[in-house]
């Protein structure tokens, strides 16, 4: 294989220059020419009126859509845009279907309604999470779904309920298992116990109790692996084949319109105050701006950007909770399906025909100019094609064999090797122009991205593991290096990631420590958390608890329902652990059907209220075909002067206690000499 010199290389540059030299003059004036024939065909057609119809009253929850009003983006793409507040009366669908407004906003619940066969089509998705959870009053104890059984709780049924109902149906719920009470919109309702839980934003209601002093819980269906898109654009299909170009200019104002709103939220709330009729105080609004930030994450991924994919796996909710067929389809649902080479327009014949001939110039002047540098090419073209044969060879090898890819500044994708492409099972017209991100598994911990964005955003290198999703939603990780790419003058313009795929090795890692029945943590991790925590709490003077469980009576389980069963059992108090548990605790199978978990930097009332929680929890699940199963506890807390095999044998012997009194229960296992 010939490698290229310098001398080569310099050759290559120097022809390059002299074309581009010869070229840029003509270049700036065909520019020039295309801008004025695109300017003046935008201009000869007048303001196009159009209604957007909101989802709720007016406040900084549609801020861009004010925006785009306030800094004249509709105006600049010839629409009048006018925004109502919600219709009372009517969903957005409902408005939009009937013709009273020509654009909407709506959740996730679009997806629905196309599989329900309702022609509506999504320009964008504001909001990447959906902002809907349940509130709950701190006193009323009630942190998790499983509590909600036989409580009331407030919500708007078959129009905000499926992200809710999906949650319910995760944790085991049925819909019966809680009372339904219709919304009254009046946070009152919770404060006056008229109802136990009420849905709520968590951009807007959590204001109103935190300003009166009351202590509320925040049960998000996030938190339980239900996300779906918040706040999305759409518009009618027919609208939409009749109005392609002015449907393309709103969705590019709107967007521009967040962008403004985000990087200038004080602003844009004084202008809501000013000329919107909004019941919200500033204060409120600012709140408000700061939350829907947070869901927009406008950091992470670009604005209105959505995933068919995504709305795939929210159509298979939506299925099975039997809102929709079985066999409903959602095509049609994203609007890029409807901007295919399909024929065009006498708007854009016009401009193409204008376009053409512009062009048609430019490629007869090229022409000329190219005719004086023919001797030149020629003159080199024999010398540089053995150098291009052996720079593809290489170029080849490379794209086939190693995991690259280049990216901008902003973390947008510009190239991908076919290496790439075979471990993310997508092709390279799928990757390029997606955020970073885009690869990144949902379970990427936030602190390895943020050391990653800051890394880039200060032109330093990058190293570390990252977990990527195929397009299959499979795991693949991979350890990657990533080093800014400089112009001549030193200036960075990119950003190039070599990767290793490391996914055999990090499943060996994971096997080593996980238990296979439960997917817990085994015994060595335990081990080693156990000494990690046990280091840092000596370090920093922190206090360490742990707790020790063990199922009641399991051996009558084994002997009358037999092993398979008594597995399953195993297995479904190991889930109602992972959900319940605190995400800085460690959870994990200490042997048989004996658990332990560890509780960092948690005094032992603290691990005696987590332990009891779980208690009630487990003691209240139903378990098919067999009764309701319990478990007896042990919690011990780190004395400064004993060993870890100290701190477990309290624990161990706490638990021995709480079985010779009757199972069921939870025991503290305290120095010795300490007072009951």
């Amino acid at each position: 294989m010939k490698i290229i010199n310098p001398r080569e290389s310099f050759q290559l540059s120097s022809l390059i220059m002299s074309l581009r030299e010869t070229q840029l003059s003509t270049l700036y004036y065909s520019l020039a020419l295309a801008f004025s024939v695109l300017l003046f065909s935008a201009n000869v057609h007048a303001v196009e009126k159009v209604v957007l119809q909101l989802k709720w009253k007016h406040q900084f929850q549609f801020a861009g859509f004010y925006a785009a009003v306030k800094q004249g983006y509709y105006e600049e793409e010839g629409l009048s845009v006018e925004i109502r507040s919600a219709d009372m009366q009517r969903s957005t669908s409902e408005v939009v279907l009937s013709g009273d407004a020509q654009y909407g906003i709506s959740d996730s619940s679009l997806v629905l309604s196309r599989l329900k066969g309702r022609p509506l089509v999504v320009l964008a998705a504001i909001f990447q999470h959906s902002p809907m959870v349940l509130l709950t009053l701190e006193s009323s104890r009630i942190i998790s779904p499983l509590e909600l059984k036989n409580k009331r709780v407030m919500y708007q049924r078959n129009i905000d309920d499926a992200v809710l109902l999906a949650m319910f149906i995760e944790m085991g719920l049925r819909e019966n298992d809680h009372i339904y009470v219709p919304h009254t919109f009046s946070d009152n309702a919770l404060i006056n116990a008229n109802v136990d839980a009420m849905s709520a934003y968590i951009t807007d209601q959590p204001y109103f109790f935190r300003e009166r002093g009351i202590a509320i819980n925040i049960i998000s269906p996030a938190n339980y692996g239900i996300d779906f898109y918040g706040d999305m654009i759409f518009v009618e299909e027919q609208y939409l084949l009749a109005h392609k170009d002015q449907v393309l200019a709103f969705r590019r104002a709107s967007l521009r319109g967040w962008d403004y709103a985000i990087k200038h939220q004080e602003e844009v709330v004084d202008w809501i105050l000013a000329n919107m009729e909004t019941d919200k105080s500033r204060d409120h609004l600012l709140f408000e701006a700061e939350r829907t930030e947070r869901l927009i994450q406008p950091d992470l991924v670009e604005l209105g950007y959505f995933s068919h994919n995504r709305f795939l796996r929210i159509a298979n909710i939506y299925r099975q909770l039997g809102f929709a067929p079985a066999h409903a389809e959602i095509s049609g649902i994203n609007y890029l399906d409807y901007y295919k080479e399909d024929g065009r327009n006498l708007r854009w014949l016009y401009i193409t025909g204008l376009i053409f001939l512009s062009l048609s110039i430019l490629a007869l002047v090229l022409w000329i100019l190219n005719l004086r540098l023919k001797a030149k090419v020629v003159s080199r073209t024999r010398e540089l094609e053995e150098t291009t044969r052996s720079l593809e060879q290489h170029l080849r090898v490379l794209d086939q064999y190693v995991i690259t890819a280049s990216f901008t500044q902003d973390c947008t994708l510009t190239e991908v090797s076919k290496a790439l492409c075979n471990i993310s099972r997508y092709e390279r017209q799928e990757l390029i122009g997606k955020p970073l991100s885009f690869l990144l598994h949902p379970d990427t911990p936030e602190d390895t991205y943020s050391s990653l964005l800051e890394a880039i955003k200060n032109g330093q290198n990058w190293s570390g593991e990252l977990l990527y999703c195929d397009s299959q939603g499979d795991d693949c990780w991979i350890y990657t290096e990533i080093e800014p790419q400089q112009d001549r003058n030193g200036l960075t313009t990119g950003y190039t990631a070599i990767s290793v795929d490391v996914s055999d090795k990090k499943k060996m890692e994971i096997m080593s420590t996980t238990d296979s029945l439960t997917g817990l943590a085994n015994r060595r991790k335990l081990d080693d958390a156990l000494a990690q925590s046990l280091a840092e709490a000596q370090r920093y003077n922190k206090p360490l608890s742990v707790v020790m469980l063990d199922i009641d009576k399991f051996k009558v389980v084994n002997d009358s329902y037999g092993h398979i069963v008594g597995d399953q059992v195993i297995k479904t108090i190991a889930n109602l652990l992972k959900s319940n548990v605190r995400d800085s605790d460690i959870s994990g199978r200490w042997g048989g059907e004996e658990f332990l978990l560890v509780c960092p930097e948690t005094e032992l009332m603290g691990a005696q209220r987590v332990s009891e929680l779980l208690r009630q929890i487990i003691n209240g699940h139903h378990f098919l075909d067999i009764p309701n199963q319990s478990c007896s506890f042990g919690v011990a807390q780190w004395d400064h002067t004993e060993s870890l095999n100290t701190l477990l044998e309290r624990a161990d012997k706490a638990l021995y206690s709480a079985k010779t009194k009757g199972r069921n229960r939870v025991e503290l296992g305290r120095v010795s000499g300490s007072v009951e």
